[in-house]
Formats: structure tokens, C-alpha cells, sequence
């Protein structure tokens, strides 16, 4: 006769975990911004401990907080694009801007 059947055990695949605590593009102090989410609000919000640099834009539910950090680049970038537009000499010369 033959054994009963083994019950196979149940594998269970770890989730990635995705960051919220990102690097603060302005002062490059690791692990200093934090970005909070509110679907309630409909809000999320970045925010540098230390040097007290914010960000804040519209989220919907399918939103994770490295996408509020990106977007936070992007707009960091856009503005930079624009300032330099602005002023191509100074661009061109290396002159810091702001």
C-alpha cells in the first residue's frame, strides 16, 4: 500500500520594500528627507530635517513615496532648466544660480 500524500509547504515571496527616507538634493545629508502621504488630504509632503527644504504636490492612491521624491527632482531640475534659460551667460560661465 502505498503513504499518504505530503502536504507541500507554502513559499512565500518577500515584497520589496520601498524607501522613505530619501537624500536631501539641496544639502546631500543622507536619510533627511521624509515624505508623508495623505490620501485623506490627497496631499503628500516632503520634508529635510535639515535644512528645511519642502515639497508638496497632489497624490492619488496608487501614489508611493519614491514617486513624490521624483517628482520633487523633476520640478528641482525644471527650475534650474528655466532659471538658466533665463540667463544663458550666467549659465554659460558657471556662475552659481540663485
Amino acid at each position: 500500500m502505498g503513504r499518504r500524500a505530503k502536504k507541500q509547504k507554502v513559499v512565500t515571496k518577500k515584497r520589496p520594500v520601498v524607501a522613505t527616507k530619501f537624500k536631501c538634493p539641496f544639502c546631500n545629508h543622507q536619510s533627511s528627507v521624509e515624505c508623508k502621504i495623505s490620501n485623506a488630504e490627497a496631499r503628500a509632503k516632503l520634508d529635510c530635517r535639515v535644512c528645511g527644504a519642502s515639497f508638496s504636490t497632489p497624490v492619488h492612491h496608487l501614489t508611493e513615496p519614491i514617486d513624490v521624491f521624483y517628482e520633487w527632482l523633476d520640478a528641482c531640475e525644471a527650475a534650474k532648466n528655466k532659471q538658466a534659460a533665463a540667463d544663458p551667460l550666467g549659465a554659460a560661465l558657471g556662475r552659481p544660480l540663485g
